[in-house]
């Protein structure tokens, strides 16, 4: 394996904490959305990624600071989320 060690400055700094807040918060999104689905109706299957990753364009839309963050990124949370 090999150890890497970044030594970002503060403008990258700014940007990876709002990447990482992006995506705690599409985590929390998709998974609220996901508990209240399975609540209303327990019959319905479950969504895959592919489904959750298409979810990602209307919420960019209800919530705009989205949009800063890399889109990729808010994809494998989706990925990991499945």
């Amino acid at each position: 394996g090999i150890k890497l060690r970044l030594y970002p400055n503060k403008i990258q700094q700014g940007q990876l904490e709002q990447m990482f807040g992006n995506d705690r918060f599409v985590w929390n999104q998709m998974l609220a959305m996901m508990n209240e689905r399975y609540q209303n109706n327990k019959d319905l299957p479950f969504l895959g990624k592919f489904k959750l990753n298409y979810l990602l364009k209307p919420l960019k839309k209800e919530y705009p600071f989205l949009k800063n963050s890399d889109s990729s990124s808010l994809q494998v949370v989706n990925e990991f989320l499945t």
